[in-house]
């Protein structure tokens, strides 16, 4: 999102018009126009006038972030992106910021099978990376020693449970990050941390990644397979 884009998004969200704004701050409606379109850029006694008015920090409005002093940025439940509490709706993804609100379920997250190793070790290192530090995750026990020995260990045995207590966004992230690489299984996060004991009917699919079953050999594939064959033995 650019500095222009910002400006309209906070502008928008305190219900004014570009003349309207330009009227606070004592320049024309071209003015503001000219800033949102990133024409050209506010100065700073502008930028300053604007966090003031419209209640955004200069970090935001200007870097598109918040400082370590003001805390970890909100982030949206669905890409990670920062968002900053006055959008209704992701400016990164478009996801309603409002529909998880009140979901407090918690998940067990297992990764379940192995199709891309690669893939899946670079999924699993941006996964906690990316993970919300105010969180109470209950992550394996090699990550509590040493954060990175995840990439090593975690895709050698699976199943293996590799986050505990998870809200719904650390779920969906999980998803987006190991579909297609990898088999996620999320369950509910009182039907157990033992994957032996886990109840299939309970495995929310909303959560989990799917793969497709093998399609069978068509007639022309077993032919092919059987000459293969014979070719093979008449050499051996």
């Amino acid at each position: 999102m650019t500095l222009g884009e910002r400006i309209a998004l906070v502008r928008k969200n305190a219900g004014l018009s570009q003349e309207q704004l330009g009227e606070k701050l004592g320049v024309s409606r071209q003015a503001v126009s000219k800033w949102e379109s990133n024409q050209t850029n506010p100065d700073v006694v502008y930028v300053a006038q604007m966090c003031r008015l419209l209640k955004v920090s200069s970090d935001w409005l200007l870097l598109g972030e918040e400082r370590e002093a003001d805390g970890a940025p909100r982030r949206c439940p669905h890409c990670q992106g920062v968002v900053t509490g006055l959008e209704k709706f992701c400016p990164s993804c478009g996801q309603s910021l409002m529909e998880e609100s009140s979901d407090d379920s918690r998940y067990n997250l297992f990764l379940w099978v192995v199709r891309h190793k690669a893939d899946t070790r670079n999924a699993l290192r941006k996964f906690y990376r990316d993970l919300a530090g105010d969180r109470d995750y209950i992550l394996p026990k090699c990550l509590q020693t040493d954060p990175m020995r995840f990439d090593i260990t975690l895709t050698e045995n699976t199943p293996v449970l590799i986050c505990g207590h998870a809200d719904r966004a650390a779920a969906e992230k999980a998803k987006s990050l190991l579909a297609g690489c990898a088999e996620l299984r999320t369950y509910p996060e009182d039907a157990g941390e033992d994957w032996l004991q886990l109840p299939p009917g309970e495995q929310v699919n909303s959560l989990s990644t799917q793969f497709p079953p093998t399609p069978p050999m068509t007639f022309g594939m077993v032919v092919l397979a059987v000459i293969l064959g014979i070719i093979i033995a008449s050499f051996l």
